[in-house]
């Protein structure tokens, strides 16, 4: 959900955080319930609403006579196995409790039910560490993270933001929280992400950003499990996690580690990144003086000062590009414009010479900011087809998904034209669609059986085949 001023976006967020507040502390006085099966993932539908569910890992050494650290996380697609399947690992090694929302996705306009459904029938169900509870999402899913943390001051600790920074609504009184900040080079929302790190800086708030490379997506494992490290630091430095002092060393070292191979590769930006982090993550638990004058001798250096121009000029750079573009998918998306087909050709033609630029730039950083532009116009095309999905202007969403699957080989477009023509009853063209999304790469066979919109086509033989074939493979 790249484009938060939508209306939609900002209703879904306002929501959350006028609601939550009141509801999110019902059910906690309940005593625990032992639920079976750690060591594996399981689906759970809530006590109080069987609408709601979730997928959840516990720790093979759960045991309700302890209480345990969870983290909640939110899919975009409201697929709350995807981020359990990627980082379960984690979950075993560090000993925490991981529940992801099956209902709470992008466009649903029911987050708040379904933030509220998760977390009082975890808090009914489990044994759980109230210092240190989490929420986590990516893109959109990320924001609904946000937006219940923030409205639920001291009840959660942190945030792990992927590909996303805050939601629509913030309110800086409530914000004491850890916010971690995951974001590949390559994602549209990156302007996004570094320029909530500075903020966040500047405003003396608990913050790491971790730029990795990839596009716009849930962190790659070994970032998430940077994350997780952090927040165990932050808890151990707050008291709410007994001190380990080999841990402590061990993260002390390894940010120590990497400023030092940003000075010998002339980054004065995440050597200032790495020095700053040592000073906030460490003060109380190591001697931090000595960094604390080096993070203030790199601040006036005019290498971090050219740095941070130069980062702000690729920020600037792919706003300009955007607003060329971006007014064009608005005006087709309404359908309020004389030669539809025209202004058709006039998108195409601009989103294919963006494509078609950044693969033949010759620099890097231009590179990525063509790469970020074009991106971010795909995603806003793609939200406008969606948007229009759940109002049911489907011949609105339909030709908005058809545009996009002409500008992009991704599976993404054809997936969300087949849910469009199976909601128009057009079962045959979306079983044609289906197949095309596969031959441009869909592979999760769950995906399809467990999307609401196709499940007009559950009966139909050549789905199930379909299915089957996925399977298969």
């Amino acid at each position: 959900m790249r484009h938060i001023t939508h209306a939609v976006a900002q209703f879904a967020a306002e929501a959350l955080l006028l609601s939550l507040c009141l509801q999110i502390s019902e059910g906690q006085a309940e005593k625990p319930v032992f639920l079976p099966s750690p060591g594996q993932i399981v689906n759970v539908v809530c006590a109080s609403d069987a609408n709601q569910s979730y997928a959840l890992y516990l720790p093979s050494a759960y045991t309700v006579t302890k209480r345990w650290p969870i983290i909640y996380f939110f899919d975009p697609g409201g697929r709350g196995r995807r981020p359990l399947d990627l980082y379960k690992d984690l979950a075993e090694a560090y000993g925490f409790v991981f529940a992801g929302s099956n209902n709470s996705r992008n466009f649903s306009g029911n987050e708040s039910e379904a933030v509220n459904a998760i977390w009082q029938d975890t808090h009914v169900r489990l044994s759980l560490d109230d210092r240190r509870v989490y929420t986590s999402g990516f893109s959109g899913g990320a924001r609904v993270a946000g937006a219940m943390a923030l409205s639920s001051p001291g009840q959660i600790s942190g945030v792990i933001a992927h590909g996303a920074g805050y939601p629509s609504v913030r309110h800086n009184s409530n914000d004491k929280l850890l916010y971690y900040l995951a974001v590949g080079d390559k994602d549209f929302n990156w302007q996004e992400v570094i320029t909530v790190g500075h903020e966040r800086e500047r405003e003396g708030l608990p913050y790491r950003v971790n730029v990795y490379s990839g596009s716009h997506q849930w962190a790659p494992a070994s970032v998430m499990e940077d994350a997780v490290q952090w927040l165990q630091l932050k808890a151990m430095q707050s008291g709410d996690l007994p001190r380990d002092n080999v841990f402590i060393d061990r993260q002390f070292q390894s940010l120590q580690r990497r400023a030092d191979e940003a000075e010998g590769k002339h980054d004065a930006l995440a050597q200032l990144d790495a020095y700053q982090y040592i000073v906030s993550d460490f003060a109380g638990l190591r001697d931090v003086n000595s960094t604390s004058g080096k993070v203030a001798a790199l601040k006036q250096s005019p290498a971090v000062k050219s740095a941070l121009k130069a980062e702000q000029e690729q920020i600037s750079r792919q706003l300009r590009i955007e607003r060329e573009i971006s007014p064009k998918l608005r005006t087709y998306e309404s359908g309020d414009v004389a030669d539809p087909n025209a202004l058709r050709v006039e998108i195409l033609q601009a989103m294919n010479g963006l494509k078609d630029q950044a693969a033949h730039a010759k620099h890097e950083e231009e590179r990525l900011v063509l790469q970020r532009a074009f991106q971010d116009m795909m995603v806003e095309g793609m939200e406008n087809g969606q948007q229009e999905l759940e109002a049911k202007h489907f011949d609105k969403a339909e030709s908005c998904f058809d545009l996009m699957q002409q500008i992009s080989d991704d599976p993404w477009p054809t997936l969300l034209l087949a849910e469009t023509r199976a909601a128009m009853g057009n079962k045959k063209q979306a079983l044609k669609d289906l197949r095309e999304a596969i031959r441009r790469g869909l592979r999760d066979a769950d995906t399809l059986e467990s999307n609401r919109r196709l499940q007009v086509l559950n009966t139909d033989p050549q789905f199930q085949k379909l299915i089957a074939e996925l399977k298969g493979k």
